[in-house]
């Protein structure tokens, strides 16, 4: 906690921006972050493993932030923890987690810590997610899961926000776009599993934290512009690759009914799933699919072998 000027205390955010290779998007992330109403706040930028220096280049253009330079990517899951460990050193009382594609509204983060001081059994909040674009339309508002399915359902995505109703609502899962974390909840559920490297690292944390006793939930006056799979590819061989590792790591850890018949049926769903969404000419998402089948059932994890090419 922080004195601020009334001489009461306000809890102090620490902001964790995660960039690999860009300036340009990260610094108008960053930008929006210091034109923020809320203080106290203090900008982390984690620069993770960057070709060129991009921590120092945003550094330059904004000097009140602090960088982390890590020596090689750490997957997002590497890259945010150390983000995480960093804020818990400099006294944060709340960590958010922000990718370098969003940009927040200058009451984003105002209204992420007055809900959660308002519900102190909440472990974590987001924002609601919208579309970048003049018209507003909601990327990502509250979501369900199904843990016996590896699934995620969302709920009210592709409305319309300017006329709709969004009161601030519990969410099983939320995306980790500008996710805002109570220390205690990290300290108690724990911080990313780095096996998965990235993708589903969301899901997986939103599990364990339910399970932990610390719900998570999207705040509706909280905003933020989501641009979404720059560095990744929205249908990537490398993002066919984990999405489909990480899935099956998820059902199996989290999913609550077993059996050998199920688990060659799912694997056997999956794959017709991928042909009826990329095509039947997209080998290069279906190698990466195999390979990433594959790996789960050698227990290859990380990083593990997952093709370079990022084209979506």
């Amino acid at each position: 906690m922080t004195e601020n000027g009334a001489g009461s205390t306000s809890p102090l955010v620490v902001a964790v921006v995660i960039t690999w290779n860009d300036t340009e998007m990260t610094s108008d992330c960053v930008k929006s972050v210091l034109d923020s109403d809320y203080e106290p706040l203090r900008v982390l930028l984690v620069d993770n493993g960057s070709n060129e220096p991009c921590g120092e280049i945003v550094q330059k253009r904004f000097p009140s932030i602090e960088v982390l330079t890590l020596p090689e990517n750490q997957g997002f899951t590497g890259g945010s923890n150390r983000g995480i460990e960093r804020a818990l050193e400099m006294g944060a009382d709340y960590i958010h987690l922000i990718g370098n594609d969003s940009t927040l509204a200058p009451d984003a983060i105002s209204n992420l810590v007055r809900a959660l001081e308002t519900r102190p059994e909440m472990g974590g909040a987001s924002p609601l997610i919208l579309h970048p674009g003049e018209q507003k339309i909601v990327q990502f508002y509250f979501g369900t899961i199904e843990r016996d399915r590896a699934r995620h359902v969302h709920h009210r995505e592709e409305e319309p926000y300017e006329g709709g109703d969004w009161p601030t609502v519990a969410s099983d899962f939320v995306p980790f776009v500008a996710v805002m974390f109570r220390k205690q909840a990290l300290l108690e559920a724990g911080v990313f599993d780095e096996s998965f490297s990235t993708c589903w690292e969301d899901y997986d944390l939103c599990i364990r934290f339910a399970d932990s006793g610390w719900p998570f939930m999207t705040v509706g006056d909280a905003h933020v512009v989501h641009l979404g799979s720059i560095t990744t590819g929205r249908s990537s061989p490398y993002i066919t690759y984990y999405m489909t590792r990480n899935r099956l790591i998820c059902l199996f850890r989290h999913g609550r009914a077993r059996g050998v018949l199920r688990e060659a049926l799912f694997i056997a769903r999956s794959f017709y799933w991928q042909i009826r969404h990329y095509g039947f000419r997209s080998w290069r998402c279906h190698r990466a699919f195999a390979r990433g089948v594959l790996d789960f059932l050698l227990g290859v994890r990380g990083q593990g072998n997952a093709p370079l090419d990022r084209r979506g």
